[in-house]
């Protein structure tokens, strides 16, 4: 629509339609875990009774891109170190009433952890750190105790005056056996002194 002093208004008319919903979702890859349990973990699902509710089965991008988290998640807290996510398609039908998602994937060698070592300028007695650390030679490797380990630690430091502290897990693969040795790298950087404390109120 032309207006004054070199303009123009501009309208869009939208025709939504309906929404398409999700008619299937196909994991390609997996073999130490059943489809159906993997799929359970997922936001996103197929047409239920409560999804016209919730909205899950309508295709989504983010919640997409958290569910493909969680399946990480499930299978690096169960040993499988090299997990990925090799490729997802998104496909609708013609008639662009229903979506179909495939999700291929890698799930690699399940590892156990071979050893934990803990190295650099260790302020606590390295005795009591070995206490924090929740994965143990033998065990299947776990991310989730990896990271509690590491939070442990720097909790533990944070009680020393160690506020900044930085406490990192490096992993080193031996892919023969199927193992992994880990060392906690510690640097508790500098102790943070109280300045000034003010009451108020």
């Amino acid at each position: 629509t032309p207006l004054e002093r070199n303009r123009v208004g501009i309208n869009f008319n939208i025709e939504e339609g309906q929404a398409a919903k999700i008619k299937q979702i196909n994991l390609v890859g997996n073999q130490s875990f059943k489809e159906k349990d993997l799929l359970a973990l997922f936001e996103l699902t197929t047409p239920g009774w409560l999804t016209w509710y919730s909205k899950n089965d309508q295709y989504s991008r983010q919640k997409l891109s958290a569910d493909l988290e969680k399946l990480k998640s499930y299978y690096m807290n169960r040993g499988f170190l090299e997990f990925a996510v090799d490729s997802t398609q998104v496909s609708i039908s013609p008639d662009k009433q229903d979506v179909y998602i495939t999700i291929n994937i890698t799930e690699g060698e399940r590892y156990q952890v071979a050893s934990v070592r803990i190295a650099g300028d260790l302020t606590v007695p390295e005795a009591e750190l070995r206490q924090l650390v929740k994965l143990k030679p033998g065990d299947v490797f776990s991310r989730e105790k990896v990271n509690d380990s590491t939070k442990a630690i720097t909790d533990r430091l944070g009680k020393d005056g160690y506020a900044f502290a930085n406490v990192n897990a490096a992993p080193e693969l031996d892919k023969e056996k199927h193992q992994v040795a880990f060392t906690i790298f510690v640097d508790p950087g500098k102790r943070v002194y109280v300045r000034r404390v003010n009451v108020t109120g």
